[in-house]
């Protein structure tokens, strides 16, 4: 189409592309420019003042469509889903419901950097900061130079045993001529640590007899819990590094094997206990387009689909039961007419619906799925 023939040579075609690349570079210049200098009229009330002329004018677009919805949306997020902040980096509608209520503007600083790049100057690099581990370095050393100390009894942390001196009575004249030596500070310690362990094992065995004979007499056990408290975990660090810093927020799901189909529901306003018409919606998708399906994945694959979907069980899913991807993706995208980002350390996709035809931009529904630890989903 742009070459407008299949035959030439190198040189020709290369103008022609060339010609079209400044063609594009000139239109690119010109929105950043009518993003700049142009104000709209859906754009000067005062929501707008602190980001019109300072973002792109698609970025406004979407914005708009954003604060249409929060009419209806109002601040409840589970009914805003905030897809658009997740994907886009731009405030959704119950965010702009809140600001609304505030009598603020919507800030700039609300806004990603990506949209606020309104020019095609190449971005420097950040002058690298140059950190000193110099006294942490020393610490380290200072610690392992008195663990060494401790470590070995031959160190000058051990001092000479003090001798006890006799105060009643005459000083006695007579030299001790006596071939034993005194114990050092270190064999004292030693001997104390020794009597110490005696008694402590004394006390264990009258403890252990004590036990017996409670527990023939028929005294009730006292369950004692030992559990330590779990850390919290981290998903943030399960992502490729160049989307963690576009990704804002994470929701965990409860994992009972179908951590899947809860993350989906809960993305799509079902709430996350609305796991069970998901796998109906999917099963229902997959049987009534099977020809379809059956030439995508092949008849073996469909029917361990049909297995998978087919649980709705109030307990922890089996492994075979669990959501798997790609091939879960179409039929997610495909069933409710969203676009899904699947992002995982592995591999990142995205599925758009098989049938429907393309929607706008500003009419088209995003949803992030992540996959964690090799065993889990969570909403992005």
């Amino acid at each position: 189409k742009y070459l407008s023939t299949s035959q030439g040579n190198f040189e020709t075609s290369w103008a022609k592309i060339h010609n079209l690349l400044e063609l594009q570079h000139t239109d690119i210049k010109a929105s950043f420019e009518k993003s700049l200098t142009v104000v709209q009229h859906q754009f000067k009330p005062a929501k707008f003042k602190h980001i019109r002329g300072f973002i792109s004018i698609i970025a406004l677009n979407i914005t708009l469509s954003e604060l249409k919805r929060a009419i209806s949306i109002g601040v409840d997020r589970s009914a805003c889903g905030c897809v658009i902040c997740q994907t886009h980096g731009l405030p959704c509608a119950h965010e702009i419901t809140e600001y609304k209520r505030e009598c603020h503007p919507i800030p700039l600083e609300r806004i990603d950097l990506h949209w606020k790049k309104l020019n095609l100057v190449a971005v420097t690099q950040k002058q690298k900061v140059k950190l000193s581990f110099q006294p942490e370095f020393e610490l380290i050393l200072d610690i392992l130079k008195k663990l060494k100390e401790i470590a070995n009894p031959g160190c000058t942390f051990l001092l000479d045993p003090e001798v006890k001196t006799r105060t009643r009575g005459r000083p006695s004249i007579k030299v001790d001529t006596s071939t034993h030596r005194d114990p050092s500070a270190f064999e004292i310690s030693l001997s104390g640590q020794e009597s110490c362990s005696l008694n402590v094992k004394s006390n264990s065995v009258t403890t252990t007899k004590s036990k017996a004979e409670v527990k023939r007499r028929g005294r009730p056990k006292t369950k004692v819990n030992n559990s330590t408290p779990v850390k919290s975990i981290t998903f943030i660090d399960e992502f490729p590094v160049g989307l963690q810093s576009y990704i804002h927020h994470i929701k965990d799901v409860v994992a009972d094997g179908n951590c899947g189909f809860r993350a989906i529901a809960d993305l799509i306003g079902l709430g996350e206990d609305g796991w069970v018409q998901v796998r109906k919606d999917l099963l229902n998708e997959l049987y009534s387009h099977l020809d379809d399906y059956g030439k995508l994945y092949g008849p073996e694959r469909v029917n361990e689909l049909i297995h998978i979907l087919s649980y709705y069980e109030n307990w922890p899913a089996s492994s075979d039961r669990w959501m798997t991807m790609p091939d879960m993706g179409h039929l997610i995208a495909s069933c409710y007419n969203v676009v899904l980002f699947h992002l995982s350390s592995v591999q990142c996709l995205t599925f758009l619906p098989l049938r429907s035809e393309p929607v706008h931009i500003l009419s088209r529904r995003n949803i992030a799925l992540g996959y964690v630890f090799g065993n889990h989903f969570v909403e992005v």
